[in-house]
C-alpha cells in the first residue's frame, strides 16, 4: 500500500482528511461491523468530501479487502511497524472509534458488555476518553498492557460480529 501511504504523506491530500493510520483503523472497524455506509460515504469520511483520483479510490478499496482477508484468517491487520511512534497507534485507534461512534447502536446491540470490554483498550489508546475518565491515573505499564491487547480484541470483535449464530 505504498501508493496510499505516499499519498497520505504528500501535499496532495487535504489538511482535514484522515491520517493514513486513522483511515486504516476506520476501515478495520467497518470490516468488523459494516453498518450502512456506502463506498461513497466511506470515501467522503476519509477525505472529508474532497475529490481524489481513481487510483487512490481503488487503493482504499484494496486495503479494505486486505484488512477483511487478514481478519478472515484470524490475523490482526497490523499496519504499524516496529519503531513507529505511538501517535500511529493513537491515530489508528481514533479512526477505529470514529466508525464505532457512527454506528454505536449496531455495535452495542449484541453483547453490549462484551463489546464495551473489547473496545476499551482501543478507546483508551484513541485518547478520546471523556475528561472525567482522563483524570483516572493509569500508569504507563497498565496503558502499555492495554495497547498490547488490541490485536486480540480486534479479532474477538470480528468473530463476535461475523460468526454464524449456530456455531
Amino acid at each position: 500500500m505504498t501508493l496510499l501511504f505516499d499519498f497520505f504523506n504528500s501535499d496532495d491530500i487535504a489538511d482535514d482528511a484522515m491520517y493514513y493510520f486513522e483511515m486504516h483503523g476506520f476501515l478495520t472497524s467497518l470490516v468488523i461491523q459494516p453498518g450502512s455506509l456506502t463506498t461513497s460515504q466511506i470515501i467522503d469520511e476519509i477525505f472529508n468530501h474532497k475529490t481524489v483520483d481513481d487510483a487512490i479510490l481503488n487503493a482504499v478499496s484494496a486495503l479494505q479487502k486486505e484488512i477483511e482477508q487478514a481478519l478472515l484468517n484470524a490475523e490482526f491487520p497490523d499496519v504499524i511497524q516496529a519503531g513507529e511512534d505511538e501517535d500511529s497507534l493513537t491515530f489508528w485507534a481514533t479512526g477505529f472509534m470514529q466508525a464505532i461512534f457512527m454506528h454505536q447502536e449496531q455495535w452495542f446491540e449484541k453483547e453490549p458488555d462484551l463489546v464495551a470490554e473489547l473496545t476499551l483498550p482501543i478507546l483508551n489508546c484513541s485518547e478520546l476518553l471523556d475528561e472525567e475518565l482522563d483524570d483516572v491515573n493509569l500508569n504507563d505499564e497498565v496503558l502499555e498492557q492495554m495497547a498490547d491487547t488490541i490485536p486480540d480484541c480486534v479479532i474477538d470483535l470480528y468473530l463476535l460480529f461475523n460468526t454464524p449464530e449456530n456455531v
